[in-house]
């Protein structure tokens, strides 16, 4: 099965770790049909902890995509078993960080939004919620240091 790939680069200060918190997690994509080339207009989101029963198939998937122009229906699975963490040691490079299972159609656009995580370098101070549509500080109380999180990029593959 074909794969889409989010990498994602980022300037990290006093924190390592950066991540999806959980299974749950609403990712935030765009996707392409592969019948037709259509791309979708609106924002989609995918978790890998929701099921959908795939139509005329006794199998489920994460997502099903019906494509507005050709009316082909197309799924889509996070891998959440190959979900990887951004850390301070890959920096400057990219880095994968979550994987999409995609049968008839590509995931083509990525917004981060609202709900990553991290955690200090030294004190292992979790933060929580953080919202990635704009750079991101802090101060770690216990660290007695500023964090933040900036230049954040993606590409997908």
């Amino acid at each position: 099965m074909p794969v889409s790939q989010v990498h994602v680069r980022a300037q990290l200060e006093n924190v390592t770790n950066l991540q999806a918190p959980g299974d749950d997690f609403q990712y935030c994509i765009k996707t392409k049909c592969g019948s037709c080339g259509e791309v979708s207009e609106r924002w989609q989101y995918v978790s890998g902890d929701e099921r959908v029963d795939v139509p005329h198939s006794r199998g489920s998937c994460n997502m099903t995509v019906k494509c507005k122009l050709c009316g082909r229906v197309n799924t889509l699975d996070v891998q959440t078993d190959k979900k990887q963490k951004y850390t301070y040691d890959d920096v400057p490079n990219f880095k994968v960080i979550i994987s999409f299972e995609c049968r008839g159609l590509s995931v083509v656009d990525f917004q981060f939004g609202k709900g990553w995580q991290c955690e200090g370098v030294d004190s292992k101070t979790p933060f929580t919620d953080l919202d990635l549509d704009e750079d991101w500080c802090d101060y770690d109380e216990e660290a007695n240091c500023p964090v933040g999180i900036t230049e954040l990029e993606y590409k997908v593959t």
